[in-house]
């Protein structure tokens, strides 16, 4: 038994139900003005700036504005403005700037170039009076509590939150607005079923040093968090790609002893996963654990995790970012670490 007592990380995954449901209350009123604003100035492009598991919030947020908003949607480089000294046109953007602690100096230095074009900028950040809030029209804070983990879990999970809500009253699609009612709820659920099955699996992944992290579109998105968690908490090789991506050229890397890890917890593309799993199975013969909604894909795995069912799409990004958090944990402390404290990062880390 893996013992997670002394984990603070293992303890915030743990206040995220609490967590959510506080940025759920205290932001719903300025996401609506958000997306009022949008809509009144016709606003069709939005772009998203941020680094880290912050940028991994980010790509959820662009596949829901493009596919829930019909928005053209992009990931900041901020280099472009503080290296190249360049001046993209933010005139009439969405500019959503996120960061746990707000202290990014070069994420600020993109929203002030926003704001001298007047394009709309939204800070958010659990830091009050941070640097990035003094920038940009729309100051959104998390309101996850104090995060004393170096690696992010509550932040996380709140960006993501802040970022669907933004979408939901853009676009006002039904399953968004859903989610926002039920995300807390979804939360807990998923710390309920998924301690067991994680800590059952985690014992495989103990020795390995390379492991590959496999998703598309939504699953993607977590998945790029997932490969994250795991190289800051168990110092182990893991690698992201999406499903399709894989397929052009890093699929010769294939391996029959690195296990891979698959997410098939969206309906809108899990067909790519399993036909991409399927062929790795046929052709190198790859041991995976299959991390799904869905029972018929349980028998895909060597070994699977099964998330609550009547979760899809992006309601599960809730529950696998729950099952990523917990598997990062446990596999870091059967590896004799610490995931509060990994090597070589801050809580707040700056770059310009």
């Amino acid at each position: 038994m893996i013992d997670t007592s002394n984990s603070i990380f293992w303890k915030e995954i743990f206040e995220q139900p609490e967590a959510v449901a506080n940025c759920l209350a205290a932001n719903r009123e300025v996401c609506k003005q958000i997306a009022a604003e949008v809509k009144e100035r016709y606003i069709k492009t939005v772009v998203l700036v941020g680094r880290g598991s912050s940028d991994h919030a980010n790509l959820v947020g662009r596949y829901l504005f493009e596919t829930k908003c019909g928005m053209v949607t992009s990931i900041s480089a901020p280099s472009v403005v503080t290296a190249y000294k360049s001046a993209p046109d933010y005139s009439n953007v969405l500019m959503i700037a996120v960061s746990q602690s707000g202290g990014a100096q070069d994420i600020y230095e993109v929203m002030k170039a926003c704001d001298e074009q007047g394009g709309i900028c939204v800070s958010v950040t659990n830091v009050e009076g941070s640097l990035m809030t003094q920038a940009g029209k729309y100051k959104i804070n998390n309101h996850c509590g104090p995060e004393n983990s170096v690696t992010a879990g509550k932040s996380y999970m709140t960006q993501v939150m802040v970022l669907t809500m933004i979408a939901a009253y853009i676009s006002e699609d039904t399953e968004l607005l859903q989610t926002l009612d039920i995300a807390p709820e979804i939360i807990s659920e998923s710390l309920a079923v998924l301690e067991s099955q994680v800590r059952d699996v985690v014992r495989f992944y103990r020795e390995t040093e390379h492991m590959m992290v496999i998703g598309r579109g939504l699953m993607d998105a977590l998945a790029n968090e997932t490969e994250l968690k795991i190289q800051e908490t168990s110092y182990l090789d893991a690698r992201c790609y999406g499903s399709a991506d894989y397929r052009h050229g890093p699929i010769a890397t294939a391996q029959r002893f690195v296990p891979y890890l698959f997410f098939l917890a969206d309906e809108k593309t899990d067909y790519c996963a399993e036909a991409l799993l399927h062929r790795l199975k046929e052709e190198s013969n790859i041991w995976c654990t299959v991390v799904t909604n869905k029972e018929k894909y349980l028998s895909l795995g060597d070994t699977s995790v099964l998330l609550p069912v009547k979760y899809d799409g992006i309601q599960a990004v809730f529950s696998g970012a729950v099952f990523s958090q917990m598997f990062a944990c446990l596999c870091s402390l059967s590896r004799g670490y610490d995931p509060d404290h990994p090597k070589g990062v801050s809580k707040k880390t700056v770059t310009v």
